[in-house]
């Protein structure tokens, strides 16, 4: 059992370092901010490294290494987002204020200086692998919005139908069905349309209430 979770656990990492992911990472130009650079390219990386922080990352970075200085005070998430990359702080010192402004910029690892290669790889693809997984939970949550949005749909288009033509929800479903068959849309968008014409109609309907409410 143990053997088929290590073939596993192999097979995501390696799927992960096959990507040739890009990463970026801001560092002062010192030997630290080197020799992450370079045990990131020889992990297979593709790696740009600049000082200061840009305010808006290069197209397609999958990864951000960002330092921490002690004289930087009240910093942000400078690449919030859903579709941002993961970001892997860099600092000096393992103490609580390193650590609550990694916090506060959202960042999803720490690494310590002096850069060690020990460690790195795996923090490296954790971040990776959870940052996915982000992304595909968001992704399911929207697919579960749209999915009730859609729910709520049919069941005013068919409220409508049955007003209309006086018909069980059964047959106002139907008739749905038919429509979108006919026409080779989906259900949905027969539902947009029956409820656009629902409201074009109590529009109309409440004009002409109100020119015969005039006459009188």
């Amino acid at each position: 059992m143990s053997v088929r979770a290590d073939r596993g656990q192999r097979s995501l990492t390696g799927s992960i370092l096959e990507r040739h992911a890009r990463v970026v990472v801001f560092h002062p130009d010192d030997d630290d901010g080197l020799t992450l650079t370079n045990h990131l390219r020889r992990m297979g990386f593709q790696v740009e490294r600049c000082w200061p922080p840009l305010q808006t990352l290069p197209d397609r970075t999958d990864l951000v290494f960002r330092a921490l200085l002690p004289e930087e005070r009240a910093l942000k998430g400078e690449w919030s987002g859903p579709d941002s990359p993961p970001v892997i702080c860099v600092v000096a010192y393992e103490n609580p204020t390193f650590i609550d402004q990694a916090i506060k910029m959202g960042a999803d690892g720490i690494v310590t200086t002096p850069i060690r290669a020990s460690g790195l790889l795996s923090t490296v693809v954790m971040a990776l692998y959870h940052a996915k997984r982000a992304r595909q939970h968001v992704q399911r949550i929207a697919r579960l919005e749209q999915k009730l949005l859609d729910s709520r749909h049919l069941q005013e288009a068919k409220g409508i139908l049955m007003t209309m033509h006086r018909v069980s929800e059964r047959d106002a479903y139907d008739m749905l069905r038919a429509q979108a068959m006919e026409k080779r849309v989906t259900i949905d968008d027969i539902c947009h349309s029956v409820i656009q014409a629902g409201e074009v109609l109590q529009i109309k309907r409440g004009l002409a209430s109100a020119d015969h409410r005039e006459e009188d």
